[in-house]
């Protein structure tokens, strides 16, 4: 009898020690998820930086002030770049977003607090893609008027002015989120 109630109590300390560690190891995964969604923030934020200074430099390639006379296959380089830059910094961006928001999900699910700052980083993750998609779309348009069938300067040079001004506000949008949850890392 001693026995069965010893082997009893041992088994719901085990249940209980095995509900603590995995409670420890969950949140240590919810703590790195967590990190890894800061390191997918600062990529973004980077490659939408990086396109926002490629987009001005095909910008300014095609004028005659700067290099000389217009150099076109320079600000196509310079645009073909931006696209790359731009898709990497968009795409990352969704990810962020779809990340952050299982990060709340499995959050909720084991009760913990959830608070506004996390869910209104998570809702900017989403306006950023929608400014970056935009901005792609434009600097995709604003190669394409480079090419023969489509040939108008003043319309890359348009296409291109939006797509950095969208791009610059996607990659401000993204440095905000960063900063949030650099602060709701550090609590």
């Amino acid at each position: 009898m001693q026995n069965q109630l010893n082997n009893h109590v041992n088994n719901k300390m085990s249940k209980f020690y095995l509900k603590v560690y995995n409670k420890m190891i969950m949140r240590k995964n919810i703590k790195n998820e967590t990190l890894l969604l800061i390191a997918i923030e600062l990529f973004s934020a980077i490659c939408g930086i990086i396109g926002v200074i490629l987009g001005i430099l095909s910008l300014l390639s095609l004028d005659d002030f700067v290099w000389g006379k217009a150099n076109e296959r320079l600000s196509f380089i310079f645009t073909v770049l931006t696209v790359g830059f731009d898709f990497a910094s968009t795409t990352t961006a969704i990810i962020a977003f779809k990340f952050g928001g299982l990060i709340i999900k499995r959050k909720e699910s084991e009760g913990k607090e959830i608070c506004l700052a996390e869910k209104f980083a998570n809702k900017l993750d989403l306006y950023s893609f929608f400014f970056g998609l935009f901005g792609l779309l434009l600097s995709i348009l604003s190669l394409l008027f480079l090419y023969e069938f489509m040939k108008s300067d003043v319309g890359s040079e348009i296409a291109t002015v939006l797509s950095v001004i969208c791009d610059s506000v996607s990659a401000l949008i993204v440095l905000w989120v960063f900063k949030i949850m650099i602060k709701l890392n550090g609590k």
